[in-house]
């Protein structure tokens, strides 16, 4: 893996980066050196291409020059960088609950803000039951860290040592965990087994990943 010892950005070289992370979240692929000059009003790409040479020093981005959308987001792992990334851990399952191991794999060169801010993790998907809200096999779900959601809220749960996502309904009586998908049937807990039920954190938003076109 790729590492570096990164150096603060200008408020500039700032701006520039976080819409190089917005637009790969948003389109699963980078800007050209053009959208970013049309997005900041540059005169030229020679403006931006230098902005970007200086982000690449720092160790933020890698440039492949050869391609129009030749911008690479860097996953650096020394401690400043972890601040304004988002730690990915273990596996979490879209269909039957697996369990989701509590070790930091990597950390995600993602600005926290961009999903909402706060403590926030990252699990890879495993499964298809939430195709319906968009969440693909192979996803990485980006999850903020709290133990309540309110109800039709997709969340991460913890089933009894395994995890699962799902969109949560509660009642008096009933917990039931409901999948975006008809092929998979609602799991189903009364108020006496809800002790073996609990919130890791609420869905935020996905990630695409190399299988589904997008690569840190």
């Amino acid at each position: 893996m790729y590492q570096a010892t990164l150096k603060e950005l200008t408020e500039k070289q700032s701006k520039i980066y976080e819409f190089i992370v917005a637009c790969q979240v948003e389109n699963s692929y980078p800007p050209t050196q053009a959208e970013i000059r049309d997005h900041f009003g540059y005169g030229s790409n020679t403006a931006v291409h230098n902005h970007l040479v200086l982000i690449e020093k720092k160790g933020y981005i890698r440039l492949n020059c050869g391609k129009a959308r030749g911008i690479q987001l860097v996953a650096a792992q020394d401690s400043r960088r972890q601040e304004n990334s988002i730690p990915l851990l273990g596996r979490i399952a879209a269909g039957v609950p697996t369990w989701a191991e509590q070790n930091i794999e990597d950390h995600l060169s993602i600005p926290p803000a961009l999903f909402g801010g706060g403590e926030l993790f990252a699990l890879h998907v495993s499964g298809d039951s939430m195709i319906g809200a968009g969440i693909n096999n192979d996803d990485i779900a980006i999850i903020k860290k709290r133990d309540w959601v309110e109800n039709g809220e997709i969340a991460a749960v913890l089933i009894d040592q395994e995890a699962t996502l799902k969109r949560i309904y509660r009642s008096s009586e009933l917990l039931v965990l409901k999948a975006e998908n008809p092929d998979f049937k609602d799991l189903k807990y009364s108020k006496g087994e809800n002790s073996l039920i609990r919130i890791l954190g609420r869905y935020q938003g996905i990630i695409r990943t190399e299988k589904n076109r997008w690569r840190l």
